[in-house]
Formats: structure tokens, sequence, C-alpha cells
């Protein structure tokens, strides 16, 4: 069965993770996967080192609709024929599917479907959903419920969690040298955060809360990882609380599944999330997370457990319980124990693609 995946990003982020996962653990025998990305697209080499086709698009823009694009789209499909044409937010490329009369055409949704609106608004939703989709896979159950909200035939929607690759733990040398190179102190305990630098991940509650946890004690290094258009207001933000001598800003890091093991607490702060890959990916090494109960955050963190949820916002909330579980031992181990087997459990790239390739097989009947 020949299956084209479209994904339009230029950088690595969910979407792109998503698909390395995928097709580093899909079956070869049964599927003829191709990928077709911008031609710039920083995924390209990743995904060609796992020995997958890539077609470039030289006028592939990264966004969902792409009127430049559509025709190249069409052709493409015209002349390769592909059983499935896998799309992940563009629409463009489902546009250009439905008219060269591809078969099944999936999508998956990897992220929180924005606010309702009106209903005219949500008939329009559910009609270009019904029109160019087969079935949406949804990767986790918040954003199927914020789907159904926005308008969307919950009967095309299917929840298929994110997998991911378990992260082994590391020994304190190699946490040592990770921190290191960061310009971190090994010697302190590190509490990261891995989101892009931008408004919806509310990195102010995270900086808020690390000056009140540096209050109580000062024993603990805070790192911001990734980059976006707030860097420079978020280290503007860090002096003026002043702590900045205490938070790392690492910007954007390749293997950042490296740096996630050397932590001792993985927070996410965001007002809106679908899953939170980087959450999962530290627990599977037996790192405790915290986060706000936001989308899909609280189907990986379970409150008490494998760590610990807080309301949107709460800095010192987020603040209490980072001092609770840093100065409790016995807690601390037997939250990462549950962490990691959670995360293996329920979270495997192995069981998503195998998901994944059964909707592709019953989308053939």
């Amino acid at each position: 069965m020949k299956v084209f995946h479209v994904l339009t990003d230029r950088n690595i982020g969910g979407a792109g993770r998503w698909l390395l996962n995928y097709l580093e653990h899909h079956n070869r025998e049964c599927f003829d996967v191709w990928v077709v990305l911008p031609s710039d697209s920083a995924l390209y080499p990743a995904v060609t080192a796992l020995d997958v086709a890539v077609i470039p698009m030289k006028d592939m823009e990264d966004k969902s609709f792409d009127k430049k694009a559509k025709e190249a789209l069409y052709h493409l499909f015209k002349e390769e024929k592909p059983d499935i044409v896998h799309t992940h937010a563009s629409l463009t490329a489902r546009m250009a599917a439905k008219k060269a009369k591809v078969k099944k055409i999936i999508n998956t949704k990897h992220c929180m479907e924005s606010a309702p609106g009106s209903l005219v608004k949500k008939i329009a939703r559910r009609m270009v959903n019904k029109r160019y989709s087969h079935n949406i896979i949804a990767v986790s159950k918040a954003v199927k419920h914020s789907m159904i909200a926005g308008g969307t035939n919950p009967q095309q929607i299917v929840t298929i969690y994110n997998g991911i690759n378990g992260i082994e733990p590391i020994s304190t040398e190699e946490r040592n040298e990770i921190l290191l190179s960061y310009g971190g102190d090994p010697l302190r305990k590190a509490v990261g955060i891995v989101a892009r630098l931008e408004e919806v991940k509310d990195h102010k509650t995270f900086l808020n809360a690390a000056q009140e946890v540096l209050k109580h004690r000062e024993d603990i290094d805070f790192y911001i990882i990734g980059d976006g258009s707030l860097r420079g207001s978020l280290e503007d933000r860090a002096t003026a609380l002043g702590i900045f001598d205490h938070v790392i800003f690492t910007g954007f890091v390749k293997d950042v599944e490296k740096l996630e093991s050397a932590l001792d607490l993985n927070i996410i702060t965001s007002k809106q999330e679908a899953l939170c890959l980087s959450v999962i990916e530290s627990m599977s090494a037996g790192i405790p997370a915290i986060g706000t109960d936001s989308g899909g955050v609280n189907e990986v963190i379970r409150h008490g457990e494998n760590g610990y949820l807080v309301p949107v916002g709460d800095w010192k909330g987020l603040a209490e319980r980072m001092i609770e579980v840093l100065a409790d031992e016995d807690k601390y181990l037997r939250l990462a124990l549950n962490a990691k087997a959670w995360a293996r459990e329920h979270f495997s790239a192995q069981k998503m693609t195998s998901k994944i390739e059964r909707l592709y097989l019953e989308e053939r009947k």
C-alpha cells in the first residue's frame, strides 16, 4: 500500500517528531511510505536517514492552506497514485488529494481545535472535514473533544496517542556532562521546561514559580529549553525577577531527549496543550512532571501518581509542588517509578504505529 505523508513544517516540532517515530517503526513490507516536505525543511535529512523517500516541494509554505502548492500536489498525487494521503494540518494537500481522486485521506490533528465560534463556523468546519478527510486522528482525548465542540463529526475522529521511543536513565557522569555543556551547575537540581517560546506556553508562570522556589532553596537551576519569538522578553523577565543567574536559556536543542533525561523535574505551563511529548519522553526515563491542567496534559500526568497538576497560571501552586517533590526523596522515587512505567505502557511508538497501520488496513476494505 502506497502512503504519502504531507507535512508543511520547516522545523522539527511535535508533528515532525510524531512522523519520525512512526517512520522508525512502520511495517516496510506492507507499506510503501513516502514523505512530502518543503524543500528546505529541517525534517528532510532526518527522514532520509531512516531510508524513507522524500519528495521536496519548492514552493510549499509552512501553513495549512497554501494556494500555490495545490496544483503541484494535485499533479504529484495524480501521477504517483497513492492509496492513502496522510496529512498533518495541510488542508491544501487534502484538497489536492480529493481532486486527484485518492482513495483515502487521513489527517492527524496535533493541536487543540481553535475556539468553536458561531454555528456557521461549526457547520463550515464540519463540511470541510467531511469533504476532505475520511478519518481524522486526534492525538489525545482532549483534542477529540475540542474538535467535536468545534463542529467536527465525532464519527470521523479516531484517538491515537502520540508514541515515543523510551529514554533510558543516564549515569551521574553523563548528567553532569550534559548540564555543564549548557552552562548549568551539576551540583544543583535541574528543573526544565521544553516548549517553544511563545505565549501559549506561558513561560512567565514558570519564571514566577522559579522566583518563589528560589526564596526557599538556592540549589536549583531552571532550564528553558527551546526557542521562539519571546526569548528576549523572557530573558528580560528573568533579570527583572532577580533570578537570571539561575535560569538557563538553551535555545533550540537538536537531541532534546539527552537534556530531558538530565532533568530532575520536567514542567509544562501551557495555557492549552494537546498532549506534550516532552513530558512523556522525560517520564519514560523516570523523571516526574508537574503541569498545568490544560488540554491533554491530564491524560499524561496522573495527579499524585506520576506527578502533579496545577491550574493554568497558578505559579504559587506550581512553586509549592516543586518544593514538595524535591524535598521528599521517598515521594520523588515513587513518582519517578510510576512515571517511567506509565509512559512506557501507554505512549510507546510501537503501539502508536500499530494502531495507525491498523487504521490504514481498515481503510483499505
